[in-house]
C-alpha cells in the first residue's frame, strides 16, 4: 500500500545504534573493535558510531549531558551527543532536537577541529536529516580526510550521494563501507544499491546477510523491516507480514516495523486490525509518511473525516520540519499532488529537485507536473526516476497514467500493468485508479 519509495533501509540504521550499559564507554559497530573509555583522546572506533552500553537513547543523552557537565573539554563527548540528538529526532519525529544537535556540533568542533572526523560525522548526518545533501557531502568528505577508514562517514557520504543523484560514486563508497566493517549498516546500504538496480535477488541475499550477522535485537528488528520492505514492495503482502511480525518480536514496539505490519494488513483485506496499528504507530512516532498512509487507508474505506485529520497532523509536522531547517522531500510534493492542490505540489517540487536529484524526487517532480497538464516535461522526470533500473509499482502507475494523458495508449497499458504486477496493493487509492485505467484500455485484469 506505501505510496511512497521507501528509503529507511537504504539509509541504514541511522547515525547511532545504542546498546546496554552505562555511560562511559565507546563501542565501535565493528564487533571485532575493542572499547575504549571516552576521554580526549579516545578514539571513537573503526566506524565513530556511539554505542552506550546498558543505555536507551534518553539514558545515553542523559549520561552524555551529565558527563559534559564534569567534562566541558571533552570534544569526543560533545560530538556523540550530536549524533544522539540527531538520533532521538528520527526516533521521536521531534525536529526540535536538530537545533539542539547542530549546537553540540559545533561546540566539538570549537574544541578540537584538527582531529575530530566524528563531529563532521554528525554534521553530515544533520545535513542528510535536514535534506541538506549538498553539505552532508562536504561534511562527510572533511571528515574523511581526516579519518579515510570510517565507515560512519562513509555512510553519510554515500547516503548524501545517493540523494543527489550521483549514484556510480554512492556504489562505490557502500562498497568500500563493506569492505571495511561487513555489517548490518553496510550490508544494508549495499542491498539498497542493488535494489535501485532492480535486483531484488541480490538486494535480498545481501540483506538475509545482514540478518544472519545482526549482533542485537535492534539490529535484527531493522535487517526483518528491511526484508518485509523488500517482500511487500515485490508484491508478497504475506511474506512481509512475517517479516514485520518477526521484527516486532526482535524490538517490540519499534515504529517502522509497526507500520509496516499494518500496511501487509491493509493489502491482505485485515483492515480494521491495519487501522489500528495505523493509530498506534503515529501516536507513537507522527513520522509525515505514515501519516499520509494512514489517512489514505482511511480514505479509501470511506472514512474521510478521520483521514482529513490525519492529514491535518501531516500539514503540522511539515510546519516543524520547515522551521527547523528540513528541505521539501517527495512525500510532500506527492501529497499535494493527490490530494487537490497542484500548484503547490510543483512549488514543492521545484524546490525539492534542486537539492535531491534522487529517483524519487523525480516521480515526484513528474506527477506534480502531471497534475499541472505539463505531460511532455513529466515524461522526461519520469523516465529519469526509472533511469537506473528500480522496479517500482507507483514509478511505472505514474508513467501509465502520464502516457494516457499523452494518448500513448499502449505504453500506458504496458506501465500500468507493470505496476499491477509488481505490487497489486502499491497504494489503496492508486492502485484502483490503475485497475479502472487498464479496463477502460481494454486490457485483461
Amino acid at each position: 500500500m506505501k505510496r511512497r519509495t521507501s528509503i529507511v533501509c537504504g539509509i541504514a540504521l541511522g547515525a547511532l545504534l545504542f546498546t546496554a550499559g552505562a555511560f562511559g564507554v565507546v563501542r565501535s559497530a565493528d564487533r571485532s573493535t575493542a572499547s575504549a573509555a571516552i576521554s580526549l583522546t579516545a578514539p571513537a572506533a573503526a566506524n565513530g558510531i556511539a554505542h552506550v552500553s546498558g543505555a536507551t537513547l534518553d539514558q545515553t543523552i542523559s549520561s552524555l549531558q551529565a558527563h559534559l557537565e564534569q567534562v566541558p573539554g571533552d570534544h569526543v563527548a560533545w560530538a556523540t551527543l550530536g549524533l544522539a540528538y540527531v538520533q532521538q529526532a528520527k526516533v521521536t519525529v521531534n525536529s526540535d532536537y536538530y537545533p539542539k544537535a547542530e549546537g553540540v556540533l559545533n561546540k566539538s568542533l570549537a574544541i578540537n577541529d584538527g582531529e575530530n572526523f566524528l563531529a563532521y560525522a554528525g554534521l553530515a548526518s544533520l545535513a542528510n536529516a535536514r535534506h541538506d545533501f549538498a553539505a552532508a557531502e562536504q561534511h562527510a568528505q572533511h571528515g574523511l580526510q581526516i579519518n579515510p577508514y570510517s565507515n560512519l562517514l562513509y555512510g553519510a557520504l554515500s547516503d548524501a550521494e545517493i540523494q543527489l543523484g550521483e549514484y556510480e560514486q554512492a556504489f562505490v563508497h557502500v562498497q568500500r563501507m563493506v569492505d571495511l566493517s561487513p555489517d548490518t549498516s553496510s550490508l544494508s546500504r549495499a542491498s539498497y544499491t542493488w535494489e535501485l538496480r532492480g535486483d531484488i535477488e541480490q538486494a535480498t541475499a545481501l540483506m538475509q546477510q545482514a540478518l544472519d550477522d545482526a549482533p542485537t535485537g535492534s539490529n535484527r528488528a531493522f535487517a526483518l523491516f528491511c526484508l518485509g520492505e523488500l517482500a511487500f514492495n515485490s508484491g508478497d503482502a504475506n511474506s512481509a507480514l512475517t517479516y514485520y511480525r518477526s521484527a516486532l518480536d526482535a524490538a517490540p514496539g519499534d515504529p517502522a516495523s509497526l507500520q509496516g505490519k499494518a500496511k501487509a494488513e491493509a493489502a491482505l483485506g485485515q483492515n480494521l486490525t491495519a487501522i489500528d496499528d495505523y493509530a498506534t504507530v503515529v501516536g507513537q512516532a507522527p513520522e509525515p509518511s505514515y501519516l499520509i498512509e494512514y489517512g489514505e487507508l482511511l480514505q479509501s474505506l470511506g472514512r474521510t473525516a478521520e483521514a482529513d485529520e490525519q492529514y491535518a497532523i501531516f500539514a503540522t509536522t511539515q510546519t516543524l520540519f520547515a522551521a527547523n531547517g528540513v528541505e521539501q522531500d517527495a512525500d510532500s510534493t506527492l501529497f499535494y499532488a493527490d490530494h487537490g492542490d497542484p500548484q503547490r505540489a510543483l512549488e514543492s517540487a521545484e524546490q525539492g529537485i534542486t537539492t535531491r536529484p534522487f529517483v524519487v524526487m523525480n516521480d515526484a517532480y513528474a506527477w506534480a507536473l502531471h497534475v499541472n497538464g505539463l505531460d511532455a516535461e513529466a515524461l522526461i522526470q519520469i523516465d529519469k526516476a526509472l533511469s537506473t533500473g528500480m522496479d517500482n509499482a507507483l514509478f511505472h502507475y505514474h508513467r501509465g497514467m502520464i502516457e494516457l494523458a499523452l494518448g500513448h495508449d499502449a505504453e500506458a497499458r504496458s506501465s500500468l500493468e507493470r505496476a499491477l504486477a509488481i505490487n497489486p496493493h502499491f497504494n489503496p487509492l492508486a492502485a484502483p485508479i490503475a485497475a479502472d485505467a487498464l479496463e477502460r484500455l481494454g486490457a485483461s485484469s
